[in-house]
């Protein structure tokens, strides 16, 4: 079975974690089926698949053939698969660990957070951000309201996961509001944002850019 390490390589892609949250609800599902779900082309998902496979966190299984021919294949989570949501905060932490190491600057990390929420947000095109914002950020972690122009972040888990540099998952969640903003095509932008690690709580303005 593959180590602690191979299975946080396997799932340090947004393609693949979508591929994991499909399978979360113990329905498994085809390549075609997957690529459907996660928005991305089979030939994509399919070398994804192999990875989550070979990292032990996936199993692909015979399907009962629908018609003539060979039967086809479809994939379900493993039990070290479903065992990942218990460990996901170590593996935050380790990936936190990771991401202070590497010493990337608030700017940095402020375009690796708009590349999420550009990728969380979906296809873009025109919604209402306000709306979407929160559904977003909820999946990484916060509890979040948006009034008017503040998004405010409550229960952050940036103390938590990173003690010691809790401002730079802030960087990180600021990016993920900005990404969001684009995909939506708003002419909104993040501003001024005042951030409270110890209380867990963050406010972010938006402005009109």
């Amino acid at each position: 079975m593959a180590d602690s390490t191979g299975a946080l390589q396997a799932v340090g892609h947004p393609v693949r974690l979508r591929v994991l949250e499909r399978l979360a609800d113990g329905e498994a599902a085809s390549v075609p089926e997957l690529a459907d779900a996660v928005g991305a082309h089979e030939n994509t998902v399919r070398a994804h698949v192999a990875v989550l496979e070979e990292a032990g966190l996936i199993a692909g299984e015979s399907r009962p053939a629908a018609g003539p021919g060979r039967p086809g294949v479809q994939y379900r989570l493993t039990e070290r698969g479903e065992r990942l949501d218990q460990d996901f905060m170590g593996l935050a932490e380790l990936l936190a660990a990771a991401l202070g190491r590497a010493g990337l600057e608030p700017e940095q990390l402020g375009d690796v957070g708009r590349d999420w929420g550009r990728y969380l947000a979906g296809r873009p095109g025109q919604f209402d951000p306000r709306e979407r914002l929160p559904e977003i950020l909820r999946r990484l972690g916060y509890d979040v309201t948006v009034a008017g122009d503040e998004v405010r972040l409550t229960g952050c888990p940036c103390p938590l996961i990173a003690p010691d540099r809790p401002r730079m998952l802030c960087h990180l969640a600021t990016g993920v509001v900005d990404g969001v903003l684009g995909a939506a095509g708003s002419t909104l932008r993040t501003g001024p944002a005042a951030h409270d690690p110890p209380r867990r709580d963050c406010r972010i303005t938006l402005v009109e850019r």
